[in-house]
């Protein structure tokens, strides 16, 4: 296994005390001022990216999250990379970024900025994002795939949220598709959270856009590693059935690099078949064998396009569009 650490500490005179954090994880220990724990009120957000053999797109995502602290005047993040035993260079890639922020960038983002990586044999990209984030030490979590990344200033903007809606558990923005060159192909927009479209439609909340409090890690409710490709859409869901409330975002968080790679696009088949599972565990009454409800399921697919349609158009109307307004396009 090859692992690695990096903290850059200003204790200014505090007492420090010496840690053994994440249970047994072979990680470096971490040395963090007392006064942290009782004194920090900046937010804290923890990014963990999952990787298997995207080199060719690890560190763009990488300075996309340093970015976000070098451009904040309070920002703090801690960027966990859980490598599954990439055989295309990508451990490489991490240890020198490891060298790179510990010799020339925390000089700039101080004691706001951690990152720590590990390269291991894993069970997949579900499990992986499920080990970091059982390392994240934040007050928000989120996962940032590693051909993702994202845009100036997406992390303030979602901190500020969070410290104006206390009562809310999960925030969601809007993603920019864009090709492998880096240009800019649409915004695809959202609208304000609606559980109806998010379990009949499917799921429409963008992975990289997501943000959700640590008091949902500490219930104990983690990704369900059976599913590999519609993760994201099982867990929303059942975080929406478990009571935790969610809030949009109307603005452009990060970007979506489309390839032919993706996910979603190279395990379609997949993709139906736990999108349909999704539904049979959240809404087994609708999913019996009746032919009738055959056609009720039809009617609430149906529905819910429209009905998405329709809240993606009142958006446009009553909400203001950011600066990628011009890339243009409506939701997916």
């Amino acid at each position: 296994m090859e692992c690695g650490y990096v903290s850059h500490v200003q204790t200014n005179g505090t007492k420090t005390a010496l840690l053994q954090p994440w249970g047994s994880h072979p990680l470096s220990t971490t040395i963090l001022s007392v006064n942290y724990f009782t004194w920090r009120t900046r937010l804290k957000i923890s990014v963990v990216t999952a990787s298997f053999n995207y080199s060719r797109f690890i560190v763009k995502a990488l300075e996309s999250v340093l970015a976000q602290v070098k451009d904040s005047a309070s920002l703090e993040v801690e960027h966990i990379v859980v490598d599954g035993a990439s055989t295309d260079g990508t451990p490489a890639q991490l240890a020198e970024w490891e060298k790179r922020v510990n010799a020339v960038e925390l000089s700039e983002a101080g004691a706001r900025y951690t990152f720590r990586w590990v390269s291991e044999p894993d069970k997949g990209q579900t499990d992986a994002i499920n080990k970091g984030l059982r390392m994240a030490t934040g007050d928000v979590v989120c996962w940032l795939n590693a051909d993702e990344y994202y845009l100036p200033g997406a992390l303030d903007k979602v901190a500020a949220a969070f410290g104006k809606n206390q009562k809310i558990d999960f925030i969601y923005g809007e993603p920019l598709y864009v090709d492998l060159e880096d240009k800019p192909i649409r915004v695809k927009r959202d609208h304000p959270f609606s559980g109806f479209v998010l379990l009949w439609y499917g799921c429409y909340i963008a992975s990289c856009c997501s943000f959700w409090r640590r008091r949902i890690l500490d219930d104990g409710v983690f990704l369900d590693d059976t599913y590999k490709v519609v993760m994201d859409g099982e867990y929303w869901v059942r975080i929406m059935k478990l009571g935790y409330r969610f809030k949009f975002l109307p603005t452009t968080i990060a970007a979506f690099t489309w390839h032919d790679t993706n996910i979603s696009t190279v395990y379609n088949d997949k993709r139906l078949e736990e999108s349909t599972k999704i539904k049979m565990l959240y809404a087994p009454m609708v999913f019996s064998s009746s032919i009738a409800r055959k056609y009720i399921r039809k009617a609430m697919r149906f529905t819910a396009i429209q009905w998405r349609r329709l809240l993606v158009v009142l958006r446009l109307i009553f909400r203001p569009l950011d600066k990628h307004a011009g890339v243009g396009g409506r939701g997916k």
